[in-house]
């Protein structure tokens, strides 16, 4: 049951589907290593959750922070943009993980929503360097040459 203000889970499950299909599909290799990490660590939480949310989410923090030093790593070494993005939502979502154990008093409402936006926002930032990918690969050059990267941080 959804409260008045919730969204019904099956668009976040539609979305995270959908964005990372598109990232094993059309994306480059980090595109395909953060979507694979992520459906990844998702599978993980879903196994390991504690649905009772007594305390703290353990195995949540673990494949998430595991999560996170892949798109780290990604982000390290990719030329592009977004997986700094990613890795900045990830760290975020870690960080929630952490003051849920530090804050024992923080409600599961607050700290179920706060993983969802940072969750919202990864997914966006991968859906745009699949974009970012798709438009590098499909456009056209007039000699064959490479084009540049879009969002690249190195030329």
């Amino acid at each position: 049951m959804v409260g008045a203000y919730g969204i019904p889970p099956w668009i976040g499950i539609a979305i995270g589907w959908i964005v990372c299909g598109g990232a094993l599909w059309k994306g480059g290799w980090a595109e395909r290593a953060v979507a694979g990490g992520f459906l990844l660590s998702w599978f993980a939480d879903a196994v390991l959750k504690d649905h009772r949310f007594a305390g703290p989410q353990w195995a949540s923090f673990v494949s998430d922070s595991a999560f996170f030093l892949l798109i780290l790593w990604v982000a390290l070494r990719s030329g592009r943009y977004w997986p700094l993005f990613a890795a900045a939502f990830q760290l975020l979502e870690v960080v929630t993980h952490a003051a849920s154990i530090v804050a024992r008093h923080l409600s599961a409402w607050a700290y179920i929503t706060a993983n969802v936006i940072w969750t919202y926002l990864l997914l966006g930032a991968l859906a745009v360097g699949v974009w970012g990918e798709f438009r590098r690969v499909s456009q056209p050059t007039a000699n064959d040459a490479p084009t540049p990267d879009p969002g690249a941080t190195r030329r």
